[in-house]
């Protein structure tokens, strides 16, 4: 039996949301920028299911704010309404509610044909989908008005009312759902939750280590949990062997405490006591438990061997403390992951048919090799001899863990005004004329660790020079106004190349990210070949044909206006005529905007210092074309980038202004 499809409605920023789990594969991977919902879906799992033994506690905050006008509206009809029953009334019709819809597939084994009968609504032969709703809804309509109208403070709001009071009127509701929707029906209690479903959760905020501190999960407590949950039912000869010895240490300490403390005893009777009663006889007993051990007793320590005299090695032990915090943080999760599974293999009676475990940020200390093989290894961890089957929705800003992922279960949310959208990746549309784009862009994001997917926004530049160059052109262009947003919002940098920017059309358009392209004009003649932008006919640039203006000549290119240089949340940037100049690529145009500051400061310049003088010499307007053609591409961005001052090619500033003016979201 899988979790298939999760619908989540009014909780947080999820006002409505749906997000497929990845289709025979273990791990879901949720993906995107810093408040976009990504916790916000485990969080929901964990209040309206529970997590582990715990009860679920929502509250008041959790209600989509959204829905906190439907109670403005309830208080205003309130104050206008006399009639009692009417008040009742419209607290039942507009009272709002939270909603966690779980779509489930069941196989023909007898244990998953138990508990989909208990949710099954449609008979229709083949079908194999049951879902379960969970509500948080007003429990009493009559109850929470005779409360709201008794408040103490007459001044108090219903939101406020219900933020100290949320609990006491909200709870769980359960219903039986048809696949389609369109038929529901309630269920006595959550029972059947119980032996359908368990999450447990590990948390972005690990404090591990095995210091006192208030704020540690110390590994030893941890080991404790993997002892009595873990070993106690793998091994019981050998968790009853370590109990008998912990027994037989007690009684030989008792016997020692007895000497140990013999003259405290007989001091303490020599006081004496009133006439009739018999003087305490105090004994001291040493009480030992696994439990006491680990907690107290019990450190992890951390062997390693160096090479003492003579070249022999020797092994030394350090603790914890002294351990880096990568593998700490690594420790915790597989200890974490053995606990979980222990505690289902330890259930008395059916297990839970679908284990869910949540993972947020993975990645935390992990270096990126490490962050790399966690995908493949998590899977893995998480192998069981039957039972319940394990599946893994885990949340990362780690572009490493998306390279290892490929697309399929890669889940990318997104802020939209106030509320979440969520892209499903393996459902990228392609075009049918290109079927190569997808691993075209599989290999790209795999081998570059892309951070598309937890951008603000993005830039995808023609070549090396641009990228080491772009940093310090933002840099720049955030000090003028209605720029400053290059300097506080993360934006992407991808180098793509003139002749494969367009590939990136599908998933740009799919993600909804506003994305800058700064590309070359890359005039060419008649023969097709390269030539100085005054004398060309058409240009080699594919993006600038196949997507974005879609012209194929330089006339029709520097004739192109903003308008027709932007498509959706995309706009592409080429040269344009600067000071009666238009150059062909990047170092033409730059050369073109900073004829002055060259021919000033060619001295500052290191590797490119003679190519730059000759031309001065010889007249840099003139030998502009020639000098670019000429200048390693590298070599001059370096040079640059050890020689500020220069101006930004006016195609990039406007580019860049176009970047920080459109809305992130």
């Amino acid at each position: 039996m899988r979790l298939e499809n999760i619908r989540i409605r009014n909780f947080r920023l999820l006002r409505r949301l749906a997000v497929d789990l990845a289709h025979g594969k273990t791990t879901t991977i949720f993906v995107g920028p810093n408040n976009s919902g990504k916790t916000s879906v485990m969080e929901a799992l964990r209040l309206f299911i529970g997590s582990g033994t715990d009860n679920p506690k929502i509250s008041f905050h959790d209600l989509s704010q959204l829905r906190h006008r439907d109670l403005k509206k309830i208080e205003s009809l309130l104050a206008t309404e006399a009639d009692y029953e009417r008040k009742v009334a419209l607290l039942k019709r507009f009272a709002p509610r939270m909603r966690l819809d779980l779509n489930f597939s069941y196989d023909e084994e007898p244990a998953d044909l138990v508990a989909a009968t208990q949710l099954l609504m449609d008979l229709t032969p083949g079908t194999n989908m049951v879902r379960m709703r969970i509500e948080y809804a007003l429990e009493n309509a009559k109850k929470l008005v005779d409360d709201f109208e008794a408040r103490p403070r007459k001044d108090t709001t219903l939101c406020d009312f219900l933020k100290d009071n949320f609990r006491e009127h909200f709870k769980r509701v359960f219903f039986k759902v048809s696949p389609d929707g369109k038929e529901v029906e309630k269920l006595d209690d959550g029972g059947l939750l119980k032996s359908l479903l368990r999450i447990d959760i590990v948390p972005a905020q690990r404090h591990v280590d095995d210091d006192e501190g208030s704020r540690s999960a110390k590994l030893s407590k941890l080991l404790h949990d993997h002892y009595e949950r873990f070993y106690q039912v793998d091994d019981a000869a050998g968790y009853q062997a370590i109990e008998d010895a912990l027994t037989q240490s007690a009684g030989d300490l008792t016997g020692k405490y007895g000497k140990a403390f013999g003259r405290l005893t007989t001091r303490l009777q020599s006081f004496g006591y009133p006439p009739g009663q018999k003087a305490p006889d105090l004994r001291v007993r040493a009480e030992l438990s696994a439990e006491t051990i680990y907690r107290d007793n019990a450190r992890i320590y951390y062997a390693s061997e160096h090479a003492g005299s003579e070249g022999v090695m020797e092994e030394f032990e350090l603790p914890e403390k002294y351990n880096g915090l990568g593998y700490k943080n690594l420790i915790y999760i597989v200890l974490q992951l053995e606990s979980f599974r222990a505690t289902i293999e330890a259930t008395q009676g059916d297990k839970p048919r679908v284990h869910i475990i949540a993972i947020e940020e993975p990645e935390a200390h992990l270096h990126p090799q490490m962050q790399t093989v966690f995908i493949s290894e998590i899977s893995k961890a998480l192998e069981t001899d039957g039972g319940s089957t394990a599946q893994v929705l885990l949340s990362t800003h780690s572009s490493h863990m998306i390279a290892q992922s490929e697309f399929e279960p890669v889940r990318y949310f997104r802020r939209v005004g106030r509320q979440v959208a969520v892209k499903d990746l393996s459902k990228l549309p392609l075009p049918d004329d290109d079927p190569d784009i997808l691993d075209f862009l599989r290999r790209y994001i795999r081998l570059t660790h892309c951070d598309l997917f937890f951008a603000d926004k993005a830039i995808f530049v023609e070549g090396q020079v641009e990228r080491l160059l772009l940093p310090m052109m933002m840099e720049e262009q955030a000090k003028l106004a209605g720029c400053e947003t290059l300097g506080s919002q993360y934006i992407s940098i991808s180098e793509v190349g003139g002749g494969h920017a367009h590939k990136f059309k599908p998933i740009i358009d799919f993600l909804g990210i506003p994305s800058l392209i700064i590309t070359d004009l890359d005039s060419v003649d008649d023969n097709k070949e390269k030539c100085p932008v005054a004398e060309g006919k058409g240009t080699s640039n594919a993006c600038l044909r196949k997507w974005i203006p879609a012209k194929e000549t330089v006339d029709e290119l520097n004739a192109c206006d903003e308008a027709e240089k932007t498509q959706g949340c995309i706009r592409v940037a080429y040269q344009i005529a600067q000071d009666g100049r238009c150059g062909r690529s990047f170092e033409e145009a730059f050369i073109y905007a900073n004829v002055a500051w060259l021919s000033a400061n060619c001295d500052k310049l290191s590797t490119t210092k003679t190519a730059v003088n000759k031309a001065v010499n010889a007249g840099l307007v003139e030998q502009a074309w020639e000098l670019s053609a000429k200048l390693g591409k590298v070599d001059f961005a370096l040079d640059l980038i050890a020689a500020p001052g220069w101006e930004t090619p006016l195609y990039i500033k406007q580019g860049l202004r176009w970047l920080a003016e459109h809305p992130s979201q």
